[in-house]
């Protein structure tokens, strides 16, 4: 696997020419794979990063998927009924049920659209735990749902493994999903 300072090296020059027509033609939007083993590593690098980019004139934003899931949750008002009837359900049931809260009205994916959907010169979203919505949701499924409106970069830090120029296995255990069609930085061909 590729190591931290090099996979900051490639994000840095594609985030450089996020101007540029991409092959595939898509949005924004990059996935910056790592082993899930350095999840923590990356997480205490990522400030530096930010900060470095900050001083390229950049205005990066950092926003966890786990407290975007959290806030739908939460302004669902379906918390605490589901804490109440927890051990009358399977885990399926109850995973279901998350997911039908997030997927309701897109309310997950106009979260992260407010977030990206705005032209900001020099602006761009970093996302991170992304593991935090296994598993209620898939990132190909919020890229697909955001195709056509992104319009400053968007970098999905990615646990898993990179096969191919489109193919990503999550969290380095599900099967392989070729149907990325946006820039994969990392994860080593």
């Amino acid at each position: 696997m590729q190591s931290q300072s090099a996979l900051f090296d490639e994000l840095r020059s594609k985030l450089g020419k996020a101007d540029s027509l991409h092959p595939a033609q898509s949005d924004p939007i990059y996935y910056a794979v790592y082993d899930p083993v350095q999840a923590l590593a990356l997480r205490k690098q990522i400030p530096i990063w930010v900060a470095a980019l900050r001083n390229d004139g950049w205005n990066i934003q950092v926003v966890s998927a786990g407290t975007l899931l959290w806030e739908t949750i939460n302004e669902s008002g379906r918390y605490d009924s589901w804490v109440e009837v927890e051990g009358d359900f399977a885990q399926s049931e109850i995973n279901n049920a998350v997911r039908e809260c997030l997927c309701y009205q897109n309310r997950l994916v106009e979260r992260i659209a407010n977030l990206v959907t705005q032209d900001k010169p020099d602006s761009a979203v970093f996302i991170m735990d992304i593991e935090l919505l296994h598993p209620f949701f898939r990132t190909r499924a919020i890229e697909s749902a955001l195709h056509d409106r992104v319009k400053i970069p968007t970098v999905f830090f990615y646990p898993g493994r990179r096969t191919g120029q489109y193919g990503l296995h999550f969290l380095g255990f599900y099967a392989e999903d070729g149907n990325y069609r946006s820039t994969i930085i990392g994860g080593d061909l």
